[in-house]
């Protein structure tokens, strides 16, 4: 076999999962716990000005959006009800003993249709404990609950995919106002 290249920056390789994060604001934020499939993609529709006679005059994009988005296995009623961003009512249920009835949470949907931003963070850490992050300023949940449910005898727990799209918040500045990347693993030293 014969190599083709050399490993450029090693610190760059990026092993193992990510923690993910949502909240109201960057100091509100909640980990969600136990997922797999932690995923994050950036999207966009090209635009293109053409003339007849000089080919591509500008090109540039329009609907810059991304996604964050996995599989969760801890479905937490509260944690669910801060990532869908205010489209469910959540209640806590006092225990009666009397009746025999267990404190209990809900989570109540149907009538709101106003989603409240969110920010969200997946964060990898190496073996330093240096980390790697992507953040979206603006998101809100991108489809409704499936909770699947294994067969008995199955190993896997009920999961439910989620996935953030982030949209641009204008109130940013522009050419920040969409997500940040921060990067502590792949920094060459100076010195």
């Amino acid at each position: 076999m014969r190599n083709m290249t050399t490993v450029q920056q090693k610190s760059t390789i990026r092993f193992g999962s990510a923690k993910f994060e949502v909240g109201e604001t960057e100091e509100t934020l909640i980990d969600l716990g136990a997922m797999r499939g932690i995923s994050f993609e950036e999207s966009w529709d090209e635009i293109q000005v053409k003339s007849d006679n000089a080919g591509v005059i500008t090109a540039g994009i329009t609907n810059h959006t991304a996604k964050i988005a996995g599989n969760l296995m801890e479905i937490n009623l509260k944690t669910l009800h801060v990532l869908r961003g205010g489209i469910d009512k959540y209640e806590e249920v006092a225990a009666d003993s009397q009746a025999g009835k267990k404190a209990a949470i809900k989570l109540l949907s149907g009538g709101l249709s106003t989603f409240q931003p969110r920010i969200v963070k997946i964060t990898n850490y190496n073996d330093k404990n240096e980390a790697f992050s992507i953040k979206i300023f603006k998101a809100n949940a991108a489809s409704g609950l499936n909770i699947t449910f294994p067969e008995a005898d199955g190993e896997d727990p009920a999961m439910t995919p989620i996935e953030m799209t982030g949209t641009l918040d204008a109130e940013r500045d522009p050419g920040e106002q969409l997500f940040e990347i921060y990067d502590e693993q792949g920094v060459v030293p100076t010195v």
